[in-house]
Parts: structure tokens; sequence; C-alpha cells
């Protein structure tokens, strides 16, 4: 058995490491809040941009419809994995990353080149772990509820891309937020837009009769880049409410075994002490009966 000087080290460390994973639960607590709300006021938007191009859509032929909806063959496939640039929030990068690499399997089953753009230092790093090329890195997104700007300069990089041929697909891989201990890991299709999860959705949502005063040309050429930055920045604050949530689990889960383990620690400490308390009566004891 330990001495009680090292079993007394030992409950002074995993009471300080409680109460640093006690408070780091406390902020992830507040920043969900935050995250959250911001998550759930970005969706309306994108899904109502959505039911105007679906209603643009069947006023026009296939044929005279944006670039950035014209569908073609497959041959180079963008894959934006968002994830987060700190650790400590459980299985959530390894949960996104898993997903990520299962969607390039899939493409690059189909004869297509992929190409990794990764949102947060982790699913970088992850990304290169399993033996994965990373095209670029960006940070500061993911985790940030104020990001529209770095989400914006990123959707008109993708839309540059698809528009020139370099990139024919793009998809996002990002973390779905259920509720504070749900999350799930998602892989939609950004462009071509309208094939991707808004777009679905809106089809079958009601259909609202709407008077457009200009050309639908016209207003494709607004509403379509438009819809993909929404949907961009929709996922990247979706993602961001699930890091949070997936931290805040991580440091309570921490926060309960640094408590049970300084209640291990008394006991064996209280033990300890006892016994040699025992002993030391036990030695007074046996010396005083050998002076009687």
């Amino acid at each position: 058995m330990a001495n009680l000087r090292d079993i007394r080290k030992r409950r002074k460390g995993a009471a300080n490491t409680r109460k640093i994973t006690r408070t780091m639960e406390l902020v992830s607590s507040a920043k969900l809040k935050k995250a959250q709300d911001a998550a759930n006021a970005s969706y309306p938007f994108a899904r109502t941009v959505y039911q105007l191009i679906h209603a643009l859509s069947e006023a026009i032929s296939s044929g005279d419809r944006h670039p950035l909806m014209k569908e073609r063959p497959v041959k180079r496939v963008a894959i934006y994995l968002m994830a987060s640039d700190r650790g400590l929030c459980g299985s959530f990068n390894a949960n996104l990353v898993g997903k990520a690499i299962e969607r390039a399997k899939h493409h690059r089953a189909l004869g297509r080149e992929v190409r990794f753009i990764a949102l947060g230092k982790k699913g970088a790093g992850n990304l290169v772990f399993m033996g994965e090329t990373v095209h670029a890195t960006h940070t500061g997104i993911v985790g940030n509820a104020q990001c529209y700007e770095a989400v914006d300069k990123l959707a008109e990089e993708s839309i540059s891309g698809f528009l020139s041929g370099d990139i024919d697909l793009v998809e996002v891989v990002f973390a779905r937020f259920l509720s504070a201990g749900r999350q799930e890991q998602r892989a939609v299709t950004i462009l071509p837009a309208g094939s991707g999860e808004g777009h679905a959705e809106a089809a079958k949502g009601p259909k609202p009769d709407y008077i457009f005063n200009e050309e639908p040309e016209v207003l494709f050429s607004v509403l379509v880049p438009r819809a993909v930055k929404a949907e961009f920045y929709a996922y990247a604050l979706q993602t961001t409410a699930a890091e949070h949530a997936a931290r805040r689990v991580a440091m309570k889960n921490a926060s309960d075994a640094a408590a049970d383990m300084v209640k291990s620690l008394n006991l064996v400490y209280n033990r300890g002490r006892q016994g040699k308390i025992t002993q030391e009566i036990a030695e007074i004891t046996g010396a005083v009966e050998a002076m009687a």
C-alpha cells in the first residue's frame, strides 16, 4: 500500500483536476446556449431561400437554371470537414473524421478524385494521421458563433471552383445538433445547389403562392449563391453547437470520474491512517506491558 503522503498528493491532484473540468463544463454550458440559439435561427432563412428556389425551378426549364444548379459527370469531389480546433470533447472529432473517410471511400470506389478541406485543426490532424492529404486547413470557424465572414469566403471559393470546373461536387461533413446529449454526423451535398438536404426539405414542405417581379433568371443569380452560403453557415453553426455539447458532456464525465477518485482515495487514506493509529496504540500498549 502506498504511504499516506503519496495518497494525499494523489487526492489533491484529483481534486484540482475536478475543479478544472467542472469549470470547463460550466463554460461549455454557457457557450452551448448561445450556439444553440444561433443554429436554430439560421435554419429558417436557409429553408425559405430554398423554397423560393424550388418555386422558381418549376417556372423554367432545367436548361435555363443557374450554373450552380446544373449537374455534370463527377470526376473531382471536395469534402469540407467541419471539426473543432480544440480537443477535450470526447469522440466528437473522431466521429466526424470517420464520416468523412467513409464518404471518401464511396467516391473513390466510383473512380472520383477526393480533395479534403478541413475546418478545424483537430479534423486536419486526424485526417493526416489516417493517411489522407489535406488540401487546406481553416481555423477559427467551428466553435465561433460569429463566423459568417470566414464561411462566406469559403463558400465563394467553393462556388468559384465549381463554376471553373475544377470541382464537380462539393460535400460538407458536419455534426447535426439534436439535443444537449445527442448529435449525429451527416454528409450533405452543397454543390450542385438544390441537391442537398435544404432543397429536399423545401420541396416536401408547404408551397406558398409567390409573386415574382423579376425574371426567374435574375432571381436565380441572386438567390442560388446566397442559398449556398446560407447552407454553409447553418452547418457551421450546427457543428459549433454540437462541439460545445460534446465538450460539456466530456467535462461532466471527467468531473464525475475525478469526484469518484477523490472519494476512493479518501477511503484508502482513512483506512491507512486508522491502521497506522491502531499499530501505534499496539506498540504503546506493548511497551507499557514490558515496563510493568
